[in-house]
């Protein structure tokens, strides 16, 4: 009994300790709109605001407005801030634990302690690990996901305990869309072992697709319903193709950029960053096995007859996750359900395969490939803040009450908008929704307002990330900066920006 204490307090101790060692966030989505869209939810909206977090402004922000606030009750104590942000990973571990514990023999040597291992190296795979103590994290829409896999492979069979894994995957995917190709795969085998019972099956699959269903609409229900009256699109911009809001063009809007082309890619994907450093799959390079080892995996489950049968339909499970991920996203750090099971899967197929007997050199023999492979990671550590008194520390030029605010590059300046008074208006003029010469009526109302604003104007700009971009948006709306500027510095950002008041070309 002590032992199984040993795991789940070594990870909330390994974890909680690393995500202090990493500091405090500064990745590009808590400046680009993590910050800013739990700023909004937590004090009433920011309706004057236009696109100043561009389309990720309109993301579902339940998880944003818990970040906040807990960013904004431990901002002096950034320490305790960041372990309290590693503990999703310590019970993330502890479920994938769980998770190994069953799929394993009873009786397999060294059971407990592979489990707690392997559990720990998923937990540690590149998609999830290096965004940790981070609102970038995928780990912490992903922990109901984890939880509805430990609850469904303990009680699976027992249709009366579906209600709560359909609830928990369905939660998942309120807290972030990104996880229905994980839901969709599990309802899959949730159902598949009473096909050959048609009644059975459907009662599985309303039970479960009917709580999912109904979890994500009583969480994200209510945005998607503002989002809707809003914008005319309830996922606005995503897939605008087929909503056809006229705020925007009518395209698909998706990050098609990681997508592989090709047969033989397509197929062996996972390899491109399995053996040497790659940007292929997501925006730095990258180098992991963990994804092509689990995919081997849950290969050799499915075909190996007589395998334990929780490990089976895991391991399908991660087959399917896997492919609906790569045709909608192909971005890894959405997978890191599949990449937490990564080792579990591992341990799952050598028992499958491997005579009992061998047990004891075959963990060995596992051990130190799982070694080696998290020795050879390369991760792509993201932004963080400087070390500070504080984990947000701003200085931003005094910016008058009812000023227009024009964020003049693609820079993220989103970030520091809770700095500004809040009579300010915000409007991002040259970012990833709206810019000079798009269609829409929302670019149409950016127009008007700079055309027909009456008071102070500023414009924001990072002229080393971006020289000149600034200077053809000033020329299009037909402003010029006055001197002298300011410049607009954080621990959370290592470059400063310069903040400009504007006046119109005469």
């Amino acid at each position: 009994m002590k032992r199984r204490f040993a795991w789940p307090i070594g990870y909330i101790l390994f974890f909680g300790l690393f995500s202090c060692s990493r500091g405090a966030d500064g990745t590009p989505d808590f400046l680009f709109y993590h910050r800013y869209n739990g700023y909004v939810t937590v004090t009433g909206g920011r309706p004057q605001d236009i696109a100043a977090a561009g389309m990720q402004g309109y993301f579902y922000p339940g998880l944003d407005a818990l970040y906040y606030r807990l960013f904004a009750a431990l901002n002096d104590h950034p320490l305790i801030l960041e372990f309290l942000l590693g503990l999703p990973y310590a019970l993330a571990a502890w479920m994938v634990w769980r998770i190994g514990r069953k799929v394993l023999p009873d009786d397999w040597p060294g059971r407990e302690a592979l489990a707690g291992a392997f559990a720990l190296f998923g937990m540690t795979g590149a998609a999830g690990f290096a965004t940790i103590g981070t609102t970038m994290s995928e780990v912490v829409p992903s922990l109901p996901m984890l939880a509805a896999l430990a609850i469904w492979v303990e009680h699976r069979g027992n249709w009366r305990w579906l209600g709560a894994v359909g609830a928990l995957a369905g939660l998942s995917v309120a807290l972030k869309l990104t996880l229905l190709p994980s839901f969709v795969a599990l309802l899959v085998v949730v159902v598949l072992p009473d096909v050959r019972r048609p009644i059975a099956a459907l009662r599985a699959a309303l039970m479960f697709g009917g709580t999912g269903l109904a979890a994500a609409l009583v969480v994200a229900g209510p945005w998607l319903l503002h989002n809707w009256q809003l914008t005319g699109n309830p996922i606005f911009p995503n897939f605008n193709d087929v909503f056809c809001s006229d705020l925007v063009d009518h395209g698909r809007w998706s990050d098609d950029r990681f997508k592989p082309h090709g047969f033989w890619r397509v197929l062996f994907y996972p390899a491109v960053w399995a053996f040497h450093p790659s940007n292929a799959a997501i925006e730095l390079n990258t180098q992991d096995p963990r994804i092509l080892m689990a995919l081997v995996a849950a290969v050799a489950l499915v075909v190996r007859r007589g395998a334990n049968t929780a490990g089976r339909l895991l391991a399908l499970f991660m087959l399917l996750a896997y492919v609906l991920w790569e045709y909608q996203f192909s971005i890894l750090r959405y997978l890191m359900v599949q990449e937490a099971l990564s080792g579990v899967l591992v341990l799952a197929a050598v028992a499958a395969w491997v005579p009992r007997r061998f047990a004891m050199p075959a963990g060995i023999a596992l051990v130190v490939i799982a070694g080696t492979a998290a020795a050879t990671t390369r991760y792509p550590w993201w932004g963080r803040a400087s070390r500070a008194d504080a984990a947000i520390v701003m200085h931003v030029p005094s910016i008058p009450q009812d000023a227009l605010v024009l964020l003049l590059d693609p820079w993220p300046y989103a970030y520091i908008v809770p700095s500004l008074p809040p009579s300010v208006t915000v409007v991002g003029t040259n970012g990833n929704l709206v810019r000079p010469g798009v269609n829409g009526t929302l670019q149409q109302k950016i127009e008007q307002t700079v055309r027909d604003w009456k008071g102070p104007i500023w414009g924001f700009e990072s002229r080393q990330s971006f020289p000149g971009s600034a200077d053809k948006i000033l020329a299009h709306y037909q402003l010029q900066r006055e001197t002298p500027c300011a410049d607009i510095t954080s621990n959370v950002d290592a470059s400063p920006h310069t903040a400009c008041q504007l006046q119109r070309v005469p």
